[in-house]
């Protein structure tokens, strides 16, 4: 009778020796576990934060890599657009007027692309050149990209992510913006108060 006594007392000390050990290691586990999550939710965070405007890299429409560092301290439009819209001739006289205040610490950055219809079909030269044809010079022209979807370029996505367009852009010339000395993407409401913003925006 001892002699089980004595077993079951030993059988009941290892369960909970075991238990121990066993609650030690969960412990451990889910301490180490915490550390790494709270590791990566500060890295991300830190992500976030640091993401600006400025950030961002495109493509010229000669291949090369543009960093919009180029662009602090400026006043930027940016605007997506199309040589064979019906909204082509309006969108270009306005930023011809616009290019002409380079002088005055404005820049405008065109974005090609021919998701709208098939009507930017040309080349990124050729884009280029029909720029200079509509007399807007000294422009940023960037390479033909999307707007939306998958593949959306790094400028829209941003502007996405920003909540500055309020979803999908809907047409050529539709996905305006202006970006102020600071960094700071200003949504476009009206096209008829774009050149007052801007001039407000460099006084």
């Amino acid at each position: 009778m001892q002699s089980i006594i004595l077993v079951i007392y030993l059988i009941s000390s290892l369960l909970v020796f075991s238990s121990s050990l066993f609650t030690e290691k969960i412990k451990s586990s889910l301490s180490s576990s915490l550390h790494r999550f709270n590791k990566n939710t500060n890295y991300l965070s830190r992500q976030i934060v640091r993401m600006s405007f400025y950030d961002i890299v495109e493509k010229d429409a000669t291949g090369k890599d543009f960093s919009f560092e180029n662009f602090k301290g400026k006043v930027v439009y940016g605007v997506n657009v199309a040589s064979k819209c019906g909204y082509t001739a309006s969108g270009y006289a306005l930023l011809s007027k616009i290019a002409e205040m380079k002088d005055q610490g404005v820049e405008v950055a065109i974005f090609p692309c021919n998701q709208f219809g098939g009507q930017e079909p040309g080349s990124d030269g050729e884009i280029a050149s029909f720029c200079a044809l509509k007399g807007v010079k000294n422009a940023n022209v960037f390479t033909k990209a999307d707007v939306n979807g998958p593949n959306t370029r790094p400028t829209y996505k941003y502007l996405k992510e920003q909540g500055v367009l309020g979803g999908d852009v809907a047409w050529n010339f539709a996905g305006k913006f202006i970006v102020d000395k600071d960094g700071k993407v200003l949504p476009v409401k009206s096209e008829k108060e774009i050149e007052s913003t801007i001039k407000k925006l460099i006084a």
